[in-house]
């Protein structure tokens, strides 16, 4: 049986999880993971004031780190918990109630920059591969 992590929303714990469902929307979302995982670490290209990104000397975009994108985190934050949820059932058979999104929004009391922290740690996980 998986060991689920879990967040705290409001005076309850939840499962979450970032798998190959969730890579899936974020895909569809935002056209590649990559892009997202920008926004989650708060990283920036920089443009010129004509609207031209600028490179460094070696050719590569220059970049700003910033603070994480709030629509990111929103955007999957319900995912991985629905998905938490949905792994936990499968192998508990417990019944359980979906959080809805305003919930989340609303109830989670964690600073956007630990919730962060926190969902790339996930990331990451989702691409460790797993030994016998």
């Amino acid at each position: 049986m998986e060991k689920l992590k879990r967040i705290y929303i409001g005076n309850q714990t939840y499962p979450f999880k970032i798998d190959m469902n969730v890579l899936e929307a974020i895909q569809e979302e935002y056209g590649s993971i990559t892009e997202w995982e920008r926004g989650i670490l708060g990283i920036r290209y920089r443009f010129d004031s004509d609207g031209n990104m600028i490179l460094t000397k070696e050719g590569s975009p220059s970049i700003t780190l910033g603070e994480p994108s709030i629509r990111d985190i929103k955007f999957i934050l319900p995912l991985m918990i629905r998905e938490g949820q949905e792994i936990e059932y499968e192998q508990t058979g417990n019944h359980y109630d979906p959080i809805s999104d305003e919930k989340i929004y609303r109830e989670c009391n964690i600073s956007f920059k630990l919730l962060a922290q926190m969902i790339h740690e996930e990331y990451k996980r989702c691409f460790e591969v797993k030994k016998n």
